[in-house]
């Protein structure tokens, strides 16, 4: 049984488009990270569970959000922004499919590309949150009825 947290589902699907890593970073692949971004590389994406909207009570159906956080390199603005759009473009256009054992329906904006400033390195910051629409899967033990 593989159940992922939304924010590693998202990482999921944005290593399957090779627009984030967790191996070798190239100048158009950034180096991803769940929760806690670390010092180095500079360019990196990182995402975080937080929260969302209230799951539905009768039926398997949940709406967890993710804040992606694009930190890029110092003077890098205009990469970080790219990213960030190559990020929300590749999330925003999924069809429905299976991520591990859940089924992700659709992924929406929540809140839109902003800038939140530079951190104590003075490397562009910015932020992307997103709402995904999942159906978890049903072989747990629930009183939520499958759609």
């Amino acid at each position: 049984m593989t159940v992922y947290s939304p924010a590693e589902g998202m990482m999921t699907l944005l290593k399957a488009a090779n627009i984030a890593t967790d191996g070798v970073v190239t100048p158009t692949n950034w180096k991803v990270y769940i929760g806690v971004y670390q010092a180095e590389p500079d360019n990196c994406v990182t995402l975080r569970d937080t929260g969302g909207l209230n799951p539905n009570p009768r039926y398997l159906l949940d709406n967890p959000t993710v804040q992606i956080i694009i930190r890029g390199n110092v003077n890098g603005y205009k990469e970080a922004f790219a990213k960030a759009r190559q990020v929300k473009d590749c999330l925003l256009r999924i069809d429905p499919q299976n991520v591990g054992d859940d089924r992700w329906n659709a992924i929406v904006v929540f809140s839109d590309i902003a800038f939140i400033g530079n951190d104590d390195k003075d490397r562009p910051m910015l932020t992307l949150n997103l709402r995904a629409i999942i159906e978890p899967a049903s072989n747990a033990i629930t009183h939520r009825v499958s759609l």
